[in-house]
Formats: structure tokens, sequence, C-alpha cells
């Protein structure tokens, strides 16, 4: 990440201009006043709980909100958004693989799986892209 101080009211900002969305609706979702928002994105005393809330508002992954905007997609690499770390099971994977009768996985799955995995990331850098243009 660049050296640059991240300003994520900005960064949100971008996102609801994007899509046709207002503060004032953010502000409703979150559940939290307007003043009260505007301090802890001043003060960088957002919690977790928040930004989730926002992330989940905005239909992005909490991630992006951080991530420098100068970043290289390197499809060859895991992705790491697709896993549950609260599982009764312990660490998993979300998504439900389709197995044979033997118990494993094809390729043909596994396959598709990694082709939606890299158009939800282009998909991502894409509109990242149209934002830092927006500016």
């Amino acid at each position: 990440m660049s050296d640059t101080k991240i300003n994520l009211k900005e960064k949100v900002l971008a996102v609801l201009k994007l899509n046709n969305h207002t503060y004032a609706q953010l502000v409703e979702h979150v559940g939290i006043s307007e003043k009260e928002l505007d301090k802890q994105f001043k003060d960088n005393s957002l919690e977790v709980r928040t930004l989730e809330l926002i992330s989940k508002a905005l239909r992005i992954p909490l991630y992006s909100l951080f991530r420098d905007t100068d970043y290289e997609l390197k499809f060859d690499e895991e992705l790491y958004y697709n896993v549950d770390i609260w599982g009764k099971e312990g660490v998993q994977l979300r998504t439900i693989l389709k197995k044979d009768s033997e118990g494993n996985i094809s390729d043909k799955e596994l396959q598709k799986l990694k082709n939606e995995l890299k158009e939800k990331e282009r998909l991502i850098h894409e509109m990242e892209t149209k934002l830092n243009k927006n500016k």
C-alpha cells in the first residue's frame, strides 16, 4: 500500500455516487446519526461493525475500502474472502463444492469456481478504476 493516507469517507461517497445513493441513506442503514458518522470518519474512530455495515450497504468487500488503488490483479493467487472463520467446523470455504461418489471435487467444478472469482475481482477492479476517474 502506498504512503498516502486513506480517506474512507471519500471512498464511501464515491461508491454512493456511483450507485446513485445518498449519504443520508447510508446513515439510515448504519443506524447512527450523520453527525456521529462524520465525527468517526474525521477521527478515524470507526468501529469494525460500522465498517462492516457500510461495506454491506455498499455491496463491496470490506477490504476494498483499504486497498491501494494502484494494485495489480494476480489471478493465479488464492483469493481469501470466500473463507468462513466462524463456522462450527473451524475454518473452511463458504462455497460448497459438488463432489463425486468418492468425495472428490471435479476439475470442472474447481475451474468454474476459479472463473467466478476472477470475474468478481475483475468487476471490483473495474469499479475502482471508474471511481478514480470520477474524482
